[in-house]
């Protein structure tokens, strides 16, 4: 499975519910919808570190990694090419 359906299948099951999203798009911006938070991010790095088993640095955590579904695949993919 790729980068962005994981995180997309992470990101619906565990953050969009609660905000009662039921589809995402790849470009959606889901950090200016308030979509994901500091908690999400947090999330978000918890769950990338132990799914795709990469080390995300503070330097990483910016809102150009997290900003949309493919930012996220993007990073995720630069990372694990390192």
């Amino acid at each position: 499975m790729s980068p962005l359906t994981e995180l997309t299948e992470y990101i619906l099951r565990e953050i969009a519910v609660e905000h009662g999203k039921e589809s995402l798009e790849s470009d959606e911006n889901l950090l200016s919808q308030g979509l994901i938070d500091s908690m999400g991010i947090l999330k978000l790095v918890s769950f990338i570190e132990s799914n795709f088993g990469i080390k995300v640095d503070n330097e990483d955590i910016v809102p150009e990694n997290f900003e949309t579904l493919n930012d996220m695949s993007r990073f995720v993919e630069k990372k694990k090419n390192k």
